[in-house]
């Protein structure tokens, strides 16, 4: 959790919120200690989970959306997002290159000028080697998100809508700890990018 609140807050979060259930003690008390607002919820979907997170929010605020069993470079990467929201884009995509798990992933395609044409939620056939795995985007754009089962799936739709997807290519270091073979690999991939990590 650590990691992706260090990112937010590199990008100009000044409002951190964490959506989970109620069970979570050690999520709630360790979100507490980094100064979060925890939203208590019981989400069927991840998109519902984002969109509790929303509530309360005014349209032109600028909200990031990530996960926090993601490990990935570059540090700035949401300020990237950021400065490409503030310079007038509704979304900004952080965008990732895999060489494996691409279908565990949303992968992102493109058209010949290298324009977002659409996200491929886990896909059989992967379009790309790129995925997104990060977000920021005005409030009101992400308006009817907890209709779709997935984040990737509203993105889609947005595109498909005439909505224009700004990608921003980030880096090839991008991990998912979500599964055992991942987390194992997590260690590793620390100590390349974190030589004297201080975090949990």
């Amino acid at each position: 959790m650590d990691y992706i609140v260090d990112r937010m807050r590199a990008g100009g979060c000044t409002d951190l919120r964490l959506v989970t259930r109620v069970e979570k003690d050690d999520v709630v008390a360790h979100a507490e200690e980094l100064g979060a607002t925890v939203l208590i919820a019981m989400p069927a979907t991840t998109s519902e989970s984002f969109a509790v997170g929303l509530r309360g929010l005014e349209p032109h605020d600028i909200v990031l959306l990530g996960w926090p069993d993601t490990l990935w470079e570059p540090a700035d990467g949401y300020r990237q997002l950021v400065d490409a929201v503030e310079s007038g884009a509704e979304i900004a995509l952080g965008l990732f290159e895999l060489r494996e798990d691409l279908e565990r992933s949303d992968v992102v395609s493109f058209d010949e000028a290298g324009g977002i044409t659409g996200i491929h939620v886990k896909p059989s056939n992967p379009p790309s080697t790129w995925i997104w795995g990060c977000a920021a985007a005005r409030a009101h754009a992400l308006a009817g998100l907890e209709r779709e089962e997935w984040p990737g799936s509203f993105f889609d739709s947005f595109c498909r809508r005439g909505g224009t997807l700004h990608g921003v290519r980030l880096s090839d270091v991008w991990l998912d700890i979500g599964t055992r073979p991942s987390l194992a690999r997590a260690d590793a991939l620390l100590a390349v990018i974190s030589p004297n990590p201080t975090k949990e």
